[in-house]
């Protein structure tokens, strides 16, 4: 089946109800939720006499929305090809790097926005200015540009990428007088922040005023960064299209198509979110408490991203659901394309139709042979040269399986080794297991082996995997990322094929199914 806009907007569409989405989810309404009570109290305050939503509001609160899906479409389309298609510019490992440092940054900005909601960074900067005992001595100034220095070097991971905006801190404190004017130094400064931060953002959230979006890009920017999706069977055929060698501006154009379908449903959330302003004013003798709640909301959300523990809660809910999720965009998939009659998909998505039907590929597998002749592919046989592209050598790396037992993969040299990144939360995972037990034990004796990574997860829980999905090909840790740093892995889950003298041979991205695996093993081990 060839894949069109449609079709990858209506997988982007079903895709939000995937728990890999999950993330998403609370980061937005925790969000746009602080947003719209900042409105209200805003409006409350200013005695407006509009007692429910108005056409203006209305459209202001979807256009904040549209502004955060837009953002989170930047990065989802970025990372989509500088993974596949320009994978060879961004350097192994950079992608990974890019994305830490955007989910850290940003939650410091969510942290902020909460505080903001919730009151206290007006009240902390009153206080500053009415206390000026404080702000008029120069160690002020150390205690400032040390505390900045250090979340600096936290949120941009590397030192080298830090500096500059150190110097520029430092910089910026000698020049503007911290140290030797220091109460004239902090009083323009807190001024000027409460006049930018706080007597802006209050005339942008009373309906009717001037809007800026910015915030709502960047959220959108910071939510994406620090989100892992699963692959569907759509999203892994645009991906894999990508990477062998397909047009990078139509799988682009794909990628915004399948990211579109999936904004939908925050679209409407944020339309549902505009009808509670009636409600809430009703609420006005409380309003207060209810910023307080949402802000402290919004700063527990900023923690989560900036550490990352948001990703790792929706992963552990991820594991009961996974599997239903990837049905359902399979099953609607094939009921758009015409492959099944509606009247079919809760069949489909409860596997009671026949194997011929339900077993049916999304997409077929591009051979070895296809492959070699892509665009930009033309040593096949190797070109001694490390990479990831098709002809280079796969990167070597040494780990332990969930057993303690080492594990090279050069030692593998000799062999057809199918590479495979997967994690136990992953429902495509799951889905495709089955298959390559199958295939291995098919082919083990031909020269064949499937090395299967585990995306950070226990020795414990790969162990309990490994029982329950039967198989019995190598199962090999990565708690710390760095074997999926190396191979620019950024979704799940992401399959090489690495010939006999350690070349890839292909990539893929998304669930395989038996028959593409099937070919992809016999033109590899013929090769």
């Amino acid at each position: 089946m060839s894949v069109t806009f449609s079709l990858a907007f209506i997988a982007g569409l079903v895709s939000f109800l995937s728990p890999c989405c999950l993330p998403l989810v609370p980061a937005y309404i925790g969000y746009m939720g602080g947003r719209l009570t900042n409105t209200v109290a805003a409006q409350v305050g200013g005695a407006a006499v509009m007692t429910r939503p108005t056409l203006a509001s209305r459209f202001t609160t979807f256009t904040h929305g549209l502004a955060f899906v837009l953002g989170f479409s930047v990065v989802f389309v970025s990372i989509g090809l500088l993974t596949t298609a320009f994978i060879s510019v961004v350097g192994r490992g950079s992608v990974s790097v890019i994305t830490d440092i955007i989910s850290r940054a940003g939650g410091l900005l969510i942290i902020f926005f909460g505080l903001n909601f919730m009151g206290l960074l007006p009240r902390f900067f009153r206080y500053l200015l009415k206390e000026q005992t404080i702000i008029s001595t120069p160690v002020t100034g150390v205690v400032f540009g040390a505390a900045m220095a250090l979340l600096l070097l936290w949120a941009l991971i590397d030192w080298l990428i830090a500096l500059p905006f150190i110097t520029m801190l430092v910089l910026w404190l000698v020049l503007g007088g911290a140290f030797t004017r220091p109460q004239t130094f902090w009083t323009n400064t807190l001024n000027r922040l409460q006049m930018l931060w706080f007597a802006d953002t209050r005339k942008e959230m009373v309906a009717g005023g001037h809007q800026n979006y910015l915030s709502s890009f960047v959220m959108g920017i910071v939510f994406s960064a620090g989100w892992t999706p699963c692959i569907g069977p759509i999203y892994g055929s645009i991906l894999t299209m990508a990477a062998t060698g397909g047009s990078a501006s139509e799988a682009g154009a794909m990628l915004a198509a399948y990211s579109l379908g999936l904004g939908i449903p925050f679209l409407a959330a944020a339309l549902l979110l505009d009808s509670a302003q009636s409600f809430l004013r009703k609420l006005q003798r409380h309003i207060h408490k209810i910023e307080l709640v949402s802000g402290a909301f919004l700063v527990l959300i900023g923690v989560l991203v900036a550490t990352g523990n948001l990703q790792r809660l929706s992963q552990n809910f991820a594991v009961t659901f996974s599997d239903f999720s990837y049905n359902l965009e399979d099953c609607v998939v094939k009921v758009s394309s015409g492959e099944l009659a509606f009247g079919q998909i809760i069949d489909c998505v409860n596997g009671n139709l026949p194997a011929e039907t339900s077993a049916a590929p999304v997409v077929e597998a591009p051979s070895i042979t296809d492959l070699a002749a892509a665009p930009g592919i033309t040593d096949l046989a190797g070109s001694g040269e490390i990479g990831l592209e098709v002809g280079k050598i796969a990167p070597d790396f040494q780990t332990v399986d969930e057993d303690g037992e080492p594990f090279r993969l050069s030692d593998h040299r000799g062999e057809v080794v199918l590479l495979n990144f997967w994690a136990t939360w992953c429902g495509p995972c799951r889905v495709e297991m089955p298959e390559f037990e199958a295939a291995y034990q098919a082919n083990k004796d031909r020269g064949f082996v499937i090395v299967g990574v585990n995306n950070g997860e226990t020795p414990q829980a790969v162990t309990a995997f490994r029982a329950d999905q039967r198989v019995t090909f190598p199962l090999v840790m990565d708690e710390s990322f760095a074997i999926s740093d190396e191979y620019v892995v950024q979704q799940f889950p992401t399959t090489y094929v690495i010939g006999r003298d350690g070349t890839v041979l292909a990539r893929n991205y998304g669930a395989l199914t038996a028959e593409q695996i099937a070919q992809f093993v016999d033109s590899a081990l013929a090769s």
